[in-house]
């Protein structure tokens, strides 16, 4: 990985603060906000407790901007909610992708999800909708939107590190529902934990010498000691006994609902071997003039307000929409007030004594993931070698990769396919390798020498240069793999190829032997999608069987032999 971490600053500390386009409309973000307390007072002031309800509306708008995370517990009704859980349950379990460290859903290709109310109410509650376009300034869409269950382990992984999300040059809000598994129980384990007031900070950008700001996945992360202790004393200065905070969300007696400044605030999901599994719904918020990235829903039965978060739907302006809401707003704040615990009081979540300092401990010693993996691989030898390397390439994929961030955000293309390939199920997986592994086979080409870690850097941008050139000539095949769910070849196309691009200019800094083999394994993958995708020429197939190759010779060059009963079930697959 990349030693070039990024320092956190406040705003008059950035190198180039013009580049950060949170910072260029404070004026406009300001005059938003005071429409939407406009709104919300107006449609409170009918009500006996108007005054009340409108100023409590204000207060969880200011405790939000000022902590960078907000909780309630218990939001919905649990009528409602268990109606939502029972539908996000059984799609889990038939189309979640059973990974190693968790159970992945793209919710936005489920049709029965997204059909459901019940299911948008858990994120794009009216309540919850009105305090993140406050929180950002602008009116709001949805740009992705998963399902994670998680079961308890002790590991450190790169999606579970200390870290802020996405890019450095906007600003993107979360809302996370955390339940336990299977219940209506809020979240007693595997919970989300913060460093609260870090939204007050910026990641400090690179400036190349023509004056462009860019950035990296690894200023992302905190996966060191120094790191970790940068952080907490970047935190600590805001508050006055100059002491840090960590936030640990779990044993709460009602499902979670979380809004977080997730590309400010410093977190993470604290995975450890106690507490009870958890299951959460993740949607991400930008501003709609933030960038192309859109959820791509199609048109859906809902309210006017889901419809243009989760569908881009046009018509009213966004403020008429939350004003048709108010009433449900103007309930949830009702709420607020006559509940007590409603709104979480997170002093009462704070990590102290020796849980802070296990925690500390467990941040500070750095990532575990090879320590899991070796453990899990060191079982039955007489494992066919193919589902062996799907085991193997699904930790590989939760590997370092640091990837390039750039101010005009382009990086935006390529976040599908990263998702796509990092949490593809086992069975996508093997078919993908077991294809690839048909193609080197008929090619006849001798098992590749990795060489030395400089050789097998070269040899891999190599091979991504030639397939970068080629995707954007080659005809479609008329094919689109599964894995992507329901699109158009047309978007999946310019989604791989900005993928590849990007891998390329990756793989040219990539200095360790970990972070050389998900590249490896990332481009290994991208390729065998790109040969299912598109009609590619034979040199450049030759080229995508390579990538397969040089993944497998790093890994498991068991695969590779050609005696072997390499394919599903340990019999050899065929090329069709």
């Amino acid at each position: 990985m990349s030693a070039r971490y990024s320092p956190l600053v406040s705003a008059d500390e950035l190198t180039s603060p013009q580049a950060y386009r949170q910072l260029r409309r404070p004026e406009a973000a300001e005059d938003f906000r005071r429409d939407v307390e406009a709104l919300v007072g107006q449609a409170c002031r009918s009500e006996e407790d108007g005054v009340r309800l409108a100023a409590a509306f204000v207060a969880l708008s200011r405790d939000l901007r000022g902590e960078g995370a907000l909780s309630f517990a218990g939001l919905l009704p649990t009528s409602r909610f268990e109606a939502a859980r029972t539908a996000y349950d059984a799609e889990m379990s038939a189309k979640g992708s059973r990974g190693t460290l968790h159970n992945y859903l793209n919710a936005s290709h489920s049709p029965l999800l997204l059909g459901d109310p019940h299911f948008r109410e858990t994120f794009a509650h009216p309540l919850l909708v009105a305090l993140v376009a406050h929180a950002l300034g602008g009116p709001v869409k949805i740009v992705d939107l998963r399902a994670k269950d998680t079961q308890p382990v002790d590991v450190v992984a790169r999606d579970n590190t200390l870290h802020i999300d996405n890019n450095p040059f906007m600003d993107e809000f979360k809302v996370i529902v955390t339940w336990t598994l299977g219940t209506d129980r809020g979240p007693a384990g595997q919970g989300l934990t913060y460093l609260p007031r870090t939204n007050r900070l910026f990641r400090q950008c690179f400036v190349d010498a023509d004056g462009e700001a860019s950035s990296d996945e690894d200023s992302c992360i905190f996966p060191t000691r120094a790191r970790v202790d940068e952080a907490l004393a970047a935190q600590a200065r805001f508050f006055d006994d100059r002491q840090p905070r960590v936030v640990h969300l779990e044993d709460l007696t009602a499902p979670c609902h979380t809004i977080f400044a997730a590309s400010r605030v410093v977190h993470h999901r604290y995975r450890t071997s106690t507490g009870a599994p958890r299951s959460a719904i993740m949607a991400s918020f930008h501003r709609v003039d933030d960038g192309t990235d859109q959820l791509g829903v199609p048109d859906l039965a809902g309210s006017d307000l889901d419809r243009f978060l989760l569908a881009g739907a046009a018509g009213s302006s966004f403020l008429d929409l939350l004003r048709g809401e108010v009433t449900r707003i103007v309930d949830a704040l009702r709420q607020s007030l006559a509940r007590p615990g409603l709104v979480v009081d997170t002093d009462r979540h704070l990590l102290a004594g020796e849980a802070l300092r296990t925690w500390y401990d467990r941040q500070s010693a750095g990532v575990t993931l090879n320590r899991l993996r070796e453990a899990d691989l060191a079982g039955d030898a007489a494992e066919p070698a193919a589902e062996r390397l799907v085991r193997r390439m699904r930790y590989d994929l939760q590997g370092p990769l640091n990837m390039p961030l750039y101010a005009d955000m382009s990086e935006e293309v390529r976040k599908r396919t990263r998702i796509v390939i990092r949490e593809m199920a086992p069975e996508q997986i093997l078919d993908c390798l077991t294809r690839s592994r048909a193609d080197w086979v008929r090619q006849g080409s001798p098992v590749p020498d990795p060489g030395s870690h400089d050789e097998a850097v070269a040899e891999l941008c190599r091979c991504l240069g030639v397939l970068e050139t080629a995707i954007p000539r080659a005809a479609p095949s008329g094919r689109v793999h599964p894995a992507w769910g329901p699109t158009d070849g047309r978007r999946v196309t310019d989604s791989l190829h900005r993928f590849v691009l990007d891998l390329e200019r990756t793989a040219r800094r990539v200095d360790d032997p970990d972070s050389l083999v998900t590249a490896s394994g990332f481009g290994a993958l991208g390729a065998a999608l790109a040969t299912d995708l598109l009609v590619l020429d034979d040199d450049t197939r030759q080229v995508t069987a390579r990538l397969f190759a040089r993944y497998a010779a790093l890994v498991a060059p068991e695969f590779l032999d050609q005696r072997a009963d390499a394919g599903p079930g340990g019999r050899d697959a065929d090329a069709a």
